[in-house]
């Protein structure tokens, strides 16, 4: 027997339409291995599970900047995503046990381990309430400062990226640093990736991002590089971050960028002067 879609699906709220299609997106996910207990208190009375990698719970922190064509404007984002790696508890019996290389690899294919937003910061008003109108994210406006690498600016060899405190620009909340090719980056198939939140009233919400393209993904070995700091900001997501992850080695990461559309070249004097 199917299930009646009104119970399923919940109404586009007014003044938003879906999908929303991307032009543009450059992305980065770091993975960090914490102990179950740690992330206990985030999933306390939630219908979701952790995923276990080897006995550990993962905390999953995605910096993404991306571009969408609406009508008469070009919409630019900065988006950070700070996540605990889960599954439905319903689903428990369909979540595999799967290594950490399987899962970056993109072998995870049940589609129900995903990332539980605990927070989302973004630099675009219009994004951070879409957010949290269209997928119940729990989303605040605030500003970024960063350097990542992409194809117009190979020079840059490393990802850095620092989120502000909202009310408070010369407070951080975090700034984070990975190599841009750690050692052993291969290419990997994730997409689409599920996303776990919760409504307003208390139920999970889940859906899925459809990246349209080949990631790039690393077990990192010793933190492979990356580094986690974190600023004197008062906002609730620096003390869940430095809490969660201060101190901890990241053990994995993966990069996106959209494959260009086109390219202007080089010029040259059609007639040059003897």
């Amino acid at each position: 027997m199917q299930t009646d879609p009104t119970k399923i699906f919940p109404p586009i709220p007014a003044g938003f339409s879906l999908p929303f299609y991307y032009a543009s997106a450059n992305a980065i996910w770091v993975y960090y291995k914490v102990s179950p207990e740690k992330v206990a208190p985030y999933l306390d009375n939630i219908a979701l599970e952790p995923a276990l990698f080897d006995g550990q719970a993962m905390v999953l922190l995605h910096f993404q900047r991306y571009t969408g064509f609406i009508s008469n404007l070009l919409s630019a984002v900065n988006e950070v995503q700070l996540n605990i790696v889960a599954y439905p508890t319903v689903l428990a019996a369909q979540a595999p046990a799967i290594s950490l290389a399987d899962f970056l690899a993109g072998g995870e294919q049940t589609k129900t381990i995903g990332a539980y937003r605990l927070y989302v910061p973004a630099d675009n008003p219009f994004a951070a309430k879409a957010g949290n109108e269209l997928f119940n994210e729990p989303t605040f406006a605030t500003t970024f400062k960063y350097a990542v690498p992409d194809i117009n600016d190979p020079a840059v060899q490393s990802w850095d990226v620092t989120c502000n405190d909202p009310n408070d620009a010369t407070e951080l909340i975090f700034t984070l640093h990975a190599p841009a090719r750690p050692p052993g980056l291969t290419t990997s198939a994730m997409s689409p990736i599920m996303q776990y939140t919760r409504d307003p009233q208390g139920n999970v919400f889940a859906y899925t991002w459809n990246v349209f393209g080949a990631f790039q993904s690393a077990l990192l070995q010793g933190g492979g590089g990356a580094t986690l700091t974190f600023g004197g900001s008062r906002h609730p997501m620096r003390a869940a971050m430095q809490g969660l992850l201060d101190g901890v080695p990241a053990v994995g990461m993966q990069t996106f960028e959209t494959p260009p559309v086109g390219t202007s070249t080089r010029g040259y004097l059609v007639q040059p002067e003897a």
